[in-house]
């Protein structure tokens, strides 16, 4: 396996960063993976390819193999209504005769949103503090607290295209209901120990834990850690009931690259890794075709899967996979049937490319290893 490639190297050098991790794998494996600077910068930890990161809404790929493999057993099916697993009615109160589906959920069609940044109500006003919010309550009881109508849109279900974090929380949520198991230990269960994973989606499941890597945002005065390992570990949520742990599957996942592409290889073997089945090839199938092409995020992708964004820049056929950013953080996960490409970088000063809507690093680098790769 390469670990450098100075052309690559000389691309990214032109941008600041605290430390940086490439992977390039087939279906064969991990054939290139290139670690640069620090995991940590004040305690001079250099990245390599152990460092495990908080990979962000990457993270959602992970929750919807989750539900899928509850679809797979027959336990769900992506066309029913969630009230039927999660215990209660769930509606869009302008819109109470549309049900809301996994399949909206997972292709963030299904009208329910983070609550448009209120620092008081809603999923954005208690994605932050360690209280326990009643899944049932936030969404469906108006006399609650931390109740918003702006949760809902005025679009109905399957009609509207908005990212929404909250939705793949309320996945999870519906995973615990229907597994009977906590989300956190079921991820693991289903994927990080079949596939001899450290991590999850709790600091405090990670073994390595000092191989989590710190994350920086970057200003003109240089870098300001804003995560570290022990902040992450001090400041996990409590473990809720069943049911109601809905903040953190959306962007909570620790994992190195290295591991991180054990699922990304099992996904371009159709639910095979090394040997081992661990989803149907028509799951995997299913999860990857067209669900929802209208309106998409700015024209970062132009369709979605179940989870899985279509990105059309860079090959013939789109690649596959999702986007991570968060407290510094800026992450991806695409592949098709030949090739597969992860990035993490805990920290940099890249810009957004208006006309992709991406960041100018994770361009170049999307630019560079297809080039290099794709035939």
């Amino acid at each position: 396996m390469k670990t450098m490639d100075l052309e690559l190297k000389k691309i990214l050098d032109k941008y600041e960063y605290a430390g940086i991790s490439v992977l390039h794998a087939t279906k064969e494996g991990v054939d290139f993976h290139m670690c640069l600077g620090k995991q940590d910068i004040e305690e001079d930890i250099d990245t390599n390819e152990n460092t495990i990161y908080r990979i962000a809404s990457v993270s959602k790929i992970i929750v919807a193999l989750c539900a899928m493999k509850l679809v797979e057993e027959g336990k769900m099916d992506i066309h029913e209504d969630v009230s039927k697993y999660l215990g209660f009615t769930l509606r869009n109160p302008n819109h109470p005769d549309k049900k809301i589906t996994l399949e909206h959920i997972m292709t963030q069609s299904s009208s329910i949103t983070d609550g448009f940044d209120d620092p008081n109500k809603g999923y954005d006003a208690v994605n932050g503090p360690s209280i326990y919010v009643p899944l049932k309550e936030i969404l469906t009881n108006p006399d609650y607290e931390y109740y918003n109508p702006k949760t809902f849109l005025d679009a109905a279900p399957g009609e509207k295209w908005l990212y929404s974090n909250f939705g793949c929380g309320i996945l999870g949520c519906i995973v615990e209901c229907v597994s009977g198991k906590l989300f956190t230990d079921y991820v693991k269960e289903v994927l990080l120990d079949p596939l001899e994973i450290d991590g999850g989606f709790r600091a405090g499941q990670v073994v390595k834990k000092d191989m989590i890597a710190s994350l920086y945002n970057y200003n003109d005065n240089g870098y300001k850690k804003s995560r570290n390992s022990e902040q992450f570990v001090k400041y996990m949520f409590p473990v809720y009931p069943i049911g109601d742990n809905f903040r953190g599957p959306a962007g909570g996942l620790f994992i190195s690259p290295k591991d991180l592409s054990k699922i990304m290889i099992m996904m371009m073997n159709k639910g095979v890794y090394n040997g081992l089945r661990l989803f149907k090839e028509e799951t995997i199938s299913e999860m990857e075709k067209v669900h929802y092409d209208g309106y998409i995020y700015d024209r970062q992708y132009k369709a979605k899967g179940l989870q899985l964004c279509h990105l059309p820049f860079y090959t013939k056929e789109p690649l596959l996979g999702h986007f991570g950013t968060a407290y510094g953080l800026k992450s991806f996960m695409f592949y098709n049937r030949e090739n597969g490409y992860i990035f993490m970088c805990n920290g940099s000063n890249y810009k957004i490319l208006p006309d992709k809507n991406i960041s100018s690093m994770q361009n170049d680098i999307f630019e560079y290893l297809t080039k290099k790769y794709e035939k």
